[in-house]
């Protein structure tokens, strides 16, 4: 089978609730170094779709050209040879219609040698239009399997969810995933589940020992080691390069204030760099500590119900 060479370039399509904007936002800062266009981004990273929940496709280009007509003649030059492949259109533009897209299909797929599958694929391709610019080359879509993870034995009304876990790990890592993570506020342990699916060296811990139990029974559900750990967050020794900390407590973090502000306190010598969740605005109580706020967001979970980000630097 002879293949195309990519360019380094790739297009990313995202996709989000309004309600998501701005942690999307932030998630695709964290990863790319810069926000998306809309719901666009290139870039020269290579990332696997899968591991945001708001990435929905990559396409690695190999073609750019200014019309259609250019486009099949660049890619008749190269003279493919593909087994087992299929072509699909992604609709950006809004002026190229249902009869133009399979027309564009049509004509790239004459200029390429080898075997089409609609139904069983071993090369998946896409052509597009954006900006006026058609654009071909190898197509990834996510396979979005961690809306499978959302069952695991424990749960509880409070814990974070799935999608909101896996996208702090996101943020937390940035692109360097062999940072060492850390959640002292593990809870049934969500955020170490994600962070282990991403090969993330994470270790969890939390005061609960019955809380470090089910986080150990859900973790080891999806075939991981539970190596959670009973201990106070005042208690932790080692130094991490960033921590998840959904503060305990957080929905009612006005009455137990003392629990929030021990965490808090403690925090600063845990990791370099913080990320806070909890149900309140906590950039007062923040700088009180001298812990810079370098990023921060909000997140609506439902009607009268957000969860605060905030991103802070620590030792």
């Amino acid at each position: 089978m002879t293949v195309f060479e990519p360019m380094e370039e790739f297009l990313y399509f995202i996709n989000y609730k309004k309600e998501h904007k701005d942690i999307c936002e932030l998630e695709m800062k964290s990863i790319f170094g810069k926000k998306p266009e809309g719901k666009y981004i290139y870039s020269s990273l290579k990332i696997n779709p899968s591991r945001s929940v708001f990435l929905n496709w990559r396409l690695n280009l190999k073609y750019k050209s200014n019309t259609l007509n250019e486009l099949v003649i660049d890619v008749e030059k190269d003279e493919l040879l593909l087994e087992d492949y299929r072509i699909n259109f992604l609709t950006i533009d809004s002026d190229v219609n249902y009869a133009s897209r399979l027309d564009a299909m049509s004509k790239i797929g004459w200029c390429i040698n080898g075997s089409f599958s609609l139904k069983s694929p071993k090369v998946e391709l896409a052509v597009t239009k954006k900006d006026g610019v058609w654009l071909f080359g190898y197509y990834e879509k996510s396979d979005s399997s961690w809306l499978t993870r959302k069952q695991k034995p424990h749960n509880y009304s409070f814990a974070l969810d799935v999608w909101l876990s896996k996208t702090l790990v996101n943020i937390a890592m940035e692109n360097d995933l062999k940072k060492s993570l850390v959640d002292p506020c593990c809870g049934v342990g969500t955020v170490l589940i994600e962070a282990l699916i991403l090969g993330v060296n994470i270790k969890g811990y939390d005061f609960n020992q019955a809380i470090v139990n089910l986080a150990n029974e859900n973790i080891e559900f999806f075939g991981f080691n539970g190596n959670t750990i009973c201990s106070d967050i005042k208690d932790i020794n080692e130094t991490y390069d960033v921590a998840i900390i959904d503060l305990p407590y957080g929905q009612f973090i006005k009455s137990h204030s003392d629990t929030a502000l021990t965490v808090i306190q403690q925090s600063k010598k845990t990791a370099n760099r913080i990320i806070f969740v909890s149900m309140i605005d906590i950039t007062d109580l923040l700088n009180e500590y001298e812990l810079q706020v370098i990023d921060k967001c909000t997140v609506m979970k439902r009607s009268k119900f957000s969860r605060f980000i905030t991103i802070c630097d620590g030792l």
